[in-house]
């Protein structure tokens, strides 16, 4: 033990290091075999360039965003569009999002009131 701390700010001081790191995840294949396997997919895209480019480039309209995961995690840099984008057929898988707002129409209903007043009301949510 250190002279001038008590045991219990020695303890606390670890316990803040340990809690303040950022948790670190650990994959069972590790981001080697991830970078493998992009490797080898552009490697095979290039090799097979006329006829891979028909499945690299994707396109979103404008009121739709695609979120790219890489080996099933989300690609840096989030969602891109609209327009072109480029992707690795093997390794990513895209999801569309429509961004537009979705109305539903509710078919009018008479409903009753506390004075036993008739009335119609209709809705778009």
């Amino acid at each position: 033990m250190s002279e001038g701390k008590p045991q219990d700010e020695q303890h606390d001081q670890h316990v803040l290091t340990v809690e303040g790191q950022a948790p670190e995840e650990k994959d069972s294949c590790g981001p080697i075999l991830g970078c493998l396997l992009t490797f080898f997919s552009v490697f095979f895209i290039v090799i097979t360039f006329p006829f891979s480019i028909w499945f690299c480039i994707k396109m979103v309209q404008e009121y739709q965003r695609a979120v790219i995961f890489r080996l099933g995690r989300l690609k840096r840099g989030g969602a891109v569009g609209p327009g072109l984008f480029l992707i690795i057929p093997c390794i990513d898988n895209v999801q569309v999002v429509d961004l537009r707002t979705v109305s539903f129409d509710v078919p009018p209903q008479e409903i009753l009131t506390k004075d036993s007043v008739t009335v119609a009301v209709d809705a778009v949510v």
